[in-house]
């Protein structure tokens, strides 16, 4: 507490209030200084929109090459050397070449799974936003400008061309399993699945139809499904997830299976003549009405009435119920509402 104490004494002196203040300023401006300051990269914007330039003009083999072709430096150079002299070092062109290679990363690029040749697809459309309509606007080259599969896909749809798995894959067949479908795979796939990631190698609807899950997981039941489960903890499971469950379990078979076992809690105790069941389902109580659990009763204005002598003023409590027999549960209403 001391040292704490000295440090506040210290700082409410006039010359430490000046050090912080210089020190905050400094602080603000050099945070704005990063915010405010773009970062150094290509921008298809500056070049497409403001500067007019063709698409051809950097990527030359765009017609005829599997590639399209990168811009090189001799390219950059055209209208860059007499700009970038009066830049510092690291804001100059030449930074995003190594040599001649341009070494910037590539998002558009596509693994050595994927079959494609842009020559091809660019006979076609002759329109480089057909499939490339983000770059055009695009400041700062990120993962948004790569192509998806579903692009590709409806595009074929489109065009009626062969979109099976050959078409562009080496080795990815439908009637092959992925590798990520190893040994483990059968545990885990359902947490898999409800997880619902992106990307290509996480969408099961692309060899696998709804269809499917429901007769594999009607045939074969989930490891879940033990002696404790089909007991004891079902119950839970339906009350958290019942659309789970509805995969292979309609409710009618809920139904039907509950009207035949009852519940554990349904000991000796729960029904007549001690009738605890009540309060099990209405403790604290939901509905006071009979009709929440007897709605298909016989109407209760066909009660047995009372004998000779019975006059209404009676309590009806001091015999029945106390000694004498009670058909059914008190539930503490007037007697007379029923018996007349």
């Amino acid at each position: 507490m001391s040292i704490l104490n000295r440090t506040m004494d210290a700082a409410r002196t006039p010359r430490l209030w000046a050090v912080l203040l210089a020190t905050g300023l400094m602080g603000c401006v050099f945070f704005e200084s990063l915010g405010g300051e773009k970062p150094f990269a290509f921008s298809h914007k500056l070049h497409v929109e403001e500067q007019g330039l063709e698409c051809a003009a950097c990527h030359g083999a765009w017609e005829t090459s599997e590639e399209p072709g990168l811009p090189s430096p001799r390219q950059c150079a055209l209208c860059h050397d007499d700009g970038d002299a009066e830049k510092p070092a690291e804001r100059k062109v030449a930074t995003l070449f190594e040599g001649k290679n341009y070494r910037a990363a590539r998002f558009t690029a596509l693994g050595e799974e994927v079959i494609f040749s842009h020559r091809s697809h660019a006979g076609r459309a002759q329109d480089c936003a057909a499939c490339h309509a983000a770059v055009a606007e695009n400041e700062v080259p990120g993962p948004e400008l790569a192509l998806t599969m579903d692009s590709c896909t409806s595009c074929h749809e489109k065009s009626q061309t062969a979109s099976d798995c050959a078409t562009c894959h080496t080795a990815i067949r439908a009637e092959r399993a992925p590798a990520t479908h190893g040994a483990a795979w059968k545990k885990s796939h359902g947490p898999d699945v409800r997880a619902q990631r992106e990307g290509t190698a996480n969408r099961c609807d692309l060899c696998h139809t709804q269809s499917s899950c429901t007769a594999c997981h009607q045939t074969e039941q989930p490891d879940s499904h033990g002696p404790f489960w089909r007991r004891r903890g079902h119950g839970i499971s339906a009350a958290m997830d019942r659309a789970s469950c509805s995969t292979c379990h309609p409710a009618s078979s809920c139904d039907s299976c509950h009207r035949e076992t009852e519940p554990l809690s349904h000991n000796g105790g729960f029904g007549s003549p001690v009738n605890n069941h009540c309060i099990g389902c209405h403790e604290p109580l939901a509905e006071e009405g009979c009709a929440t659990c007897h709605g298909a009763t016989p109407s209760h204005a066909q009660a047995t009435p009372k004998p000779p002598g019975h006059l209404p003023s009676m309590n009806c409590r001091m015999c029945h119920g106390n000694g004498q027999p009670l058909p059914h549960f008190d539930n503490g209403g007037d007697c007379n509402a029923c018996h007349l």
